[in-house]
């Protein structure tokens, strides 16, 4: 006979992976009032270079920019034709997440995370610009002879708002 001190376990431990992965809690919650995010975002990733499974397929990191669109705090963005949704939080940390189908039946999909950083209003030396940073990742899949060829690429990266899209 089993107790149902397992399922009430689980189900806590499911319940608070949930509440962290939607971003709940005081920094984590969606934003109400939400910064001037959107724009055009010139991608520039951290040196280093791709694994040899990427390169075989022919996969390089996007060439963007990056152009983010918001209504409150939901975010629409397109990264080279992937469209992305996500969060803007309070804390200005945001998540975009994305995927598209390739024309030779494999998919690329787009996730990045990071932070908004707003450029100063006061026309400081930033240029009232504002910069992100975080961290990409594409995964990709093509097919091969053998099947379905795979890859994922993460890379750091930071972005200056350069004007509306």
């Amino acid at each position: 006979m089993t107790s149902g001190r397992f399922w009430v376990i689980a189900t806590t431990l499911a319940s608070t992976a949930v509440a962290v992965a939607i971003g709940c809690g005081e920094d984590g919650a969606p934003c109400t009032a939400c910064p001037s995010i959107e724009g055009r975002y010139p991608l520039e990733f951290a040196a280093g270079s791709l694994p040899a499974e990427c390169t075989s397929l022919g996969v390089t990191l996007p060439k963007g920019p990056l152009e983010i669109q918001h209504t409150g705090s939901q975010l629409n963005a397109t990264l080279d034709a992937v469209g992305l949704q996500g969060t803007l939080f309070q804390n200005y940390s945001f998540t975009l997440l994305g995927s598209q189908s390739a024309t030779d039946g494999g998919t690329t999909q787009f996730s990045l995370s990071g932070t908004y950083i707003p450029g100063r209003a006061d026309g400081g030396t930033d240029g009232g610009t504002g910069q992100l940073s975080g961290s990409f990742t594409g995964t990709y899949t093509r097919p091969s002879a053998q099947g379905t060829a795979r890859c994922s690429l993460v890379r750091a990266y930071t972005a200056t708002q350069n004007g509306q899209p």
